[in-house]
């Protein structure tokens, strides 16, 4: 089981500002032997709110008070510090009882905590939850398939969605430049959640929020896009 400590994640994004990747702390200046990375691919993500998740406004959650929250990011192409983690998966959960991260149960020895850095940094760019949280390697499924959506981690639960298809019944329904997760644009779903971890509590939700995007980073200075 590996542990960090994650600090000084910005809910709407990282403006610009450079990471100090060592500690997790983001600062201004760039520390002698900040390490290099970057990683694009595909984040899938449902929520405990209802369709569209206000928090993605700069609102708070409805109709709950709270916003629980099951995520994951498949790296098409990633490195940290020369290690290369392509087609590896990391994933997050914040629930009422805490946060947990997960990774890929592929990752060899020398690849697990690069993994965990990178996920660390990922998680920093944006999402629903701050503070300490415990990574273990765990069993991931993250699937697109046209408009299904699923992501399962081990047996602790996870999602499946359909993409919303807008007035023309053939293109999604997209949101621009959300304030929460690092992805520009964002194709929205309807979820069937179901998750449970006793460090994260239970998260379950029918018919709730879900999205579905692509998101590109380099050395800590994000450039999200997305397409479909």
């Amino acid at each position: 089981m590996y542990k960090v400590t994650r600090r000084g994640l910005f809910q709407c994004g990282m403006g610009g500002l450079t990471l100090l990747l060592t500690t997790g702390i983001a600062t201004g200046q760039e520390p002698v032997g900040t390490v290099r990375w970057s990683a694009a691919g595909t984040l899938l993500e449902s929520c405990t709110c209802s369709v569209p998740c206000t928090c993605n406004f700069g609102e708070g959650p409805s109709p709950n008070h709270f916003c629980h929250a099951v995520y994951a990011y498949k790296l098409d192409k990633a490195s940290w510090n020369g290690i290369d983690l392509t087609g590896l998966i990391v994933a997050g959960a914040d629930g009422p009882d805490g946060s947990m991260g997960y990774i890929d149960s592929r990752a060899t020895s020398a690849q697990r905590p690069a993994l965990i850095a990178l996920g660390k940094a990922l998680f920093q760019q944006g999402g629903p939850a701050w503070g300490e949280r415990k990574w273990v390697p765990i069993v991931i499924v993250h699937e697109v398939k046209g408009n299904d959506l699923k992501l399962a981690i081990g047996d602790k639960g996870g999602f499946t969605a359909k993409v919303i298809l807008g007035r023309d019944r053939k293109s999604p329904v997209v949101v621009e430049n959300n304030t929460i997760w690092p992805i520009r644009r964002a194709i929205k779903a309807k979820s069937q959640l179901k998750f449970k971890e006793p460090s994260v509590g239970e998260i379950r939700g029918e018919g709730v929020n879900g999205n579905y995007g692509t998101f590109t980073f380099s050395a800590g200075s994000p450039e999200s896009t997305t397409s479909r």
